[in-house]
């Protein structure tokens, strides 16, 4: 049976290089996103970080080095047993990587214990017996000896706290997983590949404040993929898509209820929700609150909007959902001034929320500003565009290169430049694989790329960049 977990860190890193004191090349493993079609673009890390991503190899680089005496001596280290060589132990790796490989557990399972057995300190040994107990779901097991190895040799930690936060997120401990991914986004100087995972684990969980600061930081570093990109088309859920996929399974009771509005089973997420204020022992957080009150509108149910208006908790405003809330109750009250100032707040914090444009509109429409609400309803087609060529890039695997540009077009209609640009890279990269670039365009067009995208860096966000993004409407600071 094949892996369910993704391998995108290093399970060795050039630190175990040095420790082993074996010049041979550290090999990687295959990254394999789950669902994913989109052509993976990680980039590895400086050479001295033990933190690596696992694109950059062939997947026949199997073998990975053995402590080896770095003096003249050329026998094996004195914890080898001493009926075995150097080249037995790394036939005996190989073999353990090729029963992995092709998913012979029980095989793979026997040569590590073996390799226990004749070398069982070296690290390299270590971090292999580990990921075969992953591989058998074993994750507390896998994690524990992993965090003993990092603790014996300090030049692991990075390493270990990439690996162990993966194997985390398959065991379910989602907190701990996060909290190594954000100990390493503060130890190591190149995040992003630290960044990406995180904001999958934080968009699977519906946590999409804070997974969309992570995916904007990905675009101005120039280091965004597919995948992330289309994220940035539906903030307030995932593409339905995408939501079918492994890759965006959701997590607790925000990321369930934000899924099921993606699969447009509103009633579900209204009983997710529901059921959770039901329940005395659960809190519903300002986020989860303000997600209600969305839901709410989504469900016709207004006359329950008051109520919830009334009790909203401490930290409510930040979140788009509960402006949208705010604002689709106002506008039914007939409140168009109040309403449209919600409605600002809400497309400021969420610019793909088609929902709230099109209620915008309604409002200037009441208005009597029909000029500012024509603005409104286009910008919801634009949107709604943008999210069905995401959606079709989802669930199809083949790439129409004409569609990306038209995307990219609409992107720029909507002043996301940064989206635009990283969406024109993937352009590039499917225009090469096609043929219909040669090697020297597609590395002239990525130059302009980097050179407008770090001209976009140096730009600010202006009162004129936010009245567009809301249609002319003034936002107050109070409310913003």
């Amino acid at each position: 049976m094949p892996s369910p977990f993704l391998q995108p860190v290093m399970m060795v890193s050039a630190t175990l290089v040095c420790l082993c004191g074996c010049s041979r090349e550290v090999i990687v493993d295959k990254t394999r996103l789950n669902d994913d079609s989109s052509r993976e673009t990680s980039e590895l890390l400086p050479v001295h970080s033990p933190l690596e991503t696992t694109d950059a190899l062939e997947p026949d680089h199997r073998a990975l080095p053995v402590n080896q005496d770095s003096g003249n001596n050329s026998t094996p280290n004195a914890l080898m047993e001493p009926d075995f060589t150097v080249g037995e132990i790394e036939k005996l790796q190989e073999e353990t990587i090729t029963a992995l490989d092709s998913g012979d557990l029980d095989i793979a399972f026997g040569l590590a214990r073996e390799l226990k057995r004749v070398d069982g300190e070296n690290p390299q040994t270590i971090f292999l017996m580990a990921r075969v107990l992953a591989e058998k779901h074993r994750f507390r097991q896998a994690v524990k000896m992993l965090d003993d190895l990092a603790l014996e040799f300090p030049d692991t930690h990075l390493a270990v706290l990439g690996q162990t936060a993966e194997w985390l997120v398959f065991q379910g401990d989602w907190q701990a997983a996060e909290e190594r991914y954000r100990t390493l986004n503060s130890l190591v100087d190149e995040t992003s590949l630290v960044d990406r995972l995180l904001s999958r684990l934080l968009m699977r969980q519906g946590r999409v404040v804070e997974a969309n600061a992570l995916l904007r930081r990905l675009c101005r570093m120039g280091n965004v993929e597919e995948m992330d990109l289309r994220s940035l088309l539906s903030l307030s859920c995932p593409l339905p898509g995408d939501a079918a996929t492994d890759a965006f399974e959701p997590i607790g009771l925000k990321g369930s209820a934000r899924h099921a509005i993606s699969m447009g089973q509103l009633a579900v997420a209204g009983e997710i929700l529901q059921q959770a204020v039901t329940d005395s022992s659960v809190v519903l957080g300002p986020d989860e609150y303000a997600l209600q009150g969305r839901l709410l509108v989504l469900l016709e149910q207004f006359e329950r909007l008051p109520e919830w208006i009334n009790s909203a908790p401490e930290g409510v405003k930040q979140y788009s959902d509960y402006w949208f809330a705010l604002g689709a109750y106002q506008l039914q009250q007939a409140d168009f001034s109040t309403a449209t100032e919600s409605l600002g707040c809400a497309v400021l914090r969420d610019q793909t929320d088609f929902r709230a444009y099109k209620l915008l509109g309604d409002a200037l429409n009441g208005l009597g500003k029909p000029e500012q609400a024509k603005q409104a309803i286009e910008r919801t087609r634009l949107i709604e565009q943008t999210m069905g060529i995401g959606n079709e890039m989802a669930t199809n695997p083949q790439r129409d290169v004409k569609k990306i540009g038209v995307l990219i077009d609409l992107l720029e209609r909507l002043q996301r430049p940064l989206e635009a640009l990283g969406w024109r890279g993937i352009q590039v990269a499917y225009g090469r694989a096609s043929s219909m670039l040669d090697e020297s365009a597609a590395r002239n067009i990525l130059q302009m790329i980097n050179q407008e995208r770090i001209a976009q860096l140096g730009k600010t966000d202006t009162a004129a960049r936010r009245l567009f993004v809301t249609c002319g409407v003034e936002v107050s600071l109070k409310t913003r």
